[in-house]
């Protein structure tokens, strides 16, 4: 995933979009033509520690180097990692430009680091040094507290990057991960890079044979994955009806074939709900359950 990540997210629009949604909603603030790649000994030393991408912005303003570690998986020691890194382009930066020592009232470049999350399980490791570390009582005051910016693209949170290839790109992890295509996105077209870096990422099947078929330009994505999910929750509601009939069997037909019932009924009413174009009162009609019990499973979804 290494080369695609960096030919996708090496990108300089797609590079300081990552930035903007971070830390200003989506605002323009920081600008491709600032960005410079940066070719040191410091990109050689901190490059060897598997960073992914890392560039220098320069506008007069700002004086910066940004780095990007797209992740792929959870990793508990991710908080030590980054600081690692962090600390030896500082290093490195002050043996590039001064003989001895740094001269009083210096200033350095600001290095900072965001870890893109790609992965579709909950990151459930640390995100500050604090949960990473022991701190015994007491010490409190002295501890040095270091937080990581982490994105992470299977959660409810929807980012804005302002930018259409990485905005596409994270949509489409997001419902990829959540199985849920909004009505309104059923059209909407879709950056072709963007489509090919999260089949890479997700290695769904559905999206490498969309982009196979597309040429140039922008594509539809949305009715094929709508089709692939509900083929997908069918399965599932006949597999819920196997396995309550045959938990019937045992405990007898009759209480089996009802729970079976139930659980498609749930089913079915989830898919509706999700798909948001009907009022409950339709979908207790046509599922049989009541108003109380759809209000219930629309506040869990």
């Amino acid at each position: 995933m290494d080369i695609e990540s960096k030919k996708f997210l090496g990108q300089p629009k797609n590079f300081v979009s990552i930035f903007n949604a971070l830390l200003f909603d989506g605002k323009q603030v920081l600008m491709p033509e600032y960005l410079k790649d940066e070719n040191s000994e410091l990109v050689m030393n901190v490059s060897s520690k598997h960073v992914d991408i890392i560039k220098r912005y320069e506008d007069g303003t700002y004086l910066d180097l940004f780095v990007i570690e797209s992740q792929s998986y959870v990793d508990p020691s991710m908080v030590a990692r980054v600081i690692e890194y962090e600390s030896i382009a500082r290093m490195c930066y002050i043996r590039q430009n001064f003989k001895k020592h740094v001269p009083m009232h210096t200033r350095l470049p600001m290095i900072l680091t965001v870890v893109l999350y790609v992965g579709e399980s909950k990151w459930n490791a640390a995100k500050r040094l604090s949960e990473l570390e022991i701190i015994h009582p007491g010490f409190e005051d002295m501890f040095n507290e270091f937080k990581l910016n982490l994105i992470e693209l299977n959660t409810n949170h929807k980012y804005n990057t302002g930018e259409k290839a990485t905005q596409d790109f994270f949509d489409l992890l997001r419902m990829i991960y959540r199985k849920q295509i909004l009505k309104e996105d059923l059209d909407r077209e879709f950056n072709r890079d963007a489509l090919y870096f999260a089949y890479v990422v997700t290695k769904n099947k559905e999206l490498l044979n969309i982009y196979q078929k597309s040429e140039k330009g922008d594509v539809k994505v949305c009715r094929a994955l709508d089709e692939m999910f509900e083929e997908s929750t069918n399965k599932g509601i006949q597999m819920g009806i196997k396995q309550g009939i045959e938990q019937g069997i045992e405990q007898g037909i009759e209480q089996g074939i009802e729970r079976g019932v139930k659980n498609t009924q749930i089913k079915i009413a989830i898919k509706m709900l999700v798909r948001n174009n009907q009022t409950l009162e339709e979908i207790s009609e046509i599922v049989g359950l009541d108003l109380d019990a759809l209000r219930e499973l629309k506040k869990n979804i």
